[in-house]
């Protein structure tokens, strides 16, 4: 393989890593069709979806899309819900691991968390979430392979050319 192959082979693959990381994964379920949705949660069953190629809601469609995951708890009639899944609007409290509280009338209530890793709506507080920092280790191990592998070849390649 020709040096500038294995540059052009090497650059496509440090490009393709940067576009799979680029998409926001959350996890996606209601604690009132799932019980594995609430809390304790049980994330290894639970389906995943990637807000990134979410179709917008019908009355944000024009104003937003999915740039969050969200964990809402529901308490209505003394009765609680869960819903993990895609959020559109961030607030001043989005990554900080605390939660947007809001009570109603006639005994309703509603917990909003929200963060910007993938599948970090997965417990009771977003400051739980580290896959951010494994997706950056993970980038650094590949590129780190990908350099050495590079550069063993052009060990190779010089020393057969000397040889």
């Amino acid at each position: 393989m020709s040096p500038l192959m294995e540059r052009t082979l090497l650059v496509a693959v440090v490009l393709g890593c940067l576009q799979v990381t680029t998409a926001l994964m959350c996890y996606d379920c209601n604690s009132e069709y799932d019980r594995r949705c609430g809390d304790p949660f049980d994330p290894y069953s639970i389906g995943v979806v990637n807000c990134s190629k979410q179709e917008p809601l019908e009355h944000l469609k024009d104003k937003y899309k999915p740039i969050l995951c969200r964990k809402t708890t529901q308490k209505v009639y003394g009765k609680v819900r869960i819903v993990r899944g895609c959020g559109y609007i961030p607030d001043e409290r989005t990554d900080d691991g605390e939660c947007l509280k809001r009570s109603g009338t006639h005994d309703v209530q509603a917990i909003y968390c929200a963060c910007t890793n993938d599948l970090c709506n997965h417990a009771a507080s977003t400051q739980l979430n580290n896959n951010e920092n494994y997706s950056k280790l993970i980038f650094a191990y590949t590129l780190a392979a990908l350099t050495v592998i590079f550069s063993c070849n052009t060990i190779n390649m010089n020393f057969m050319q000397t040889s």
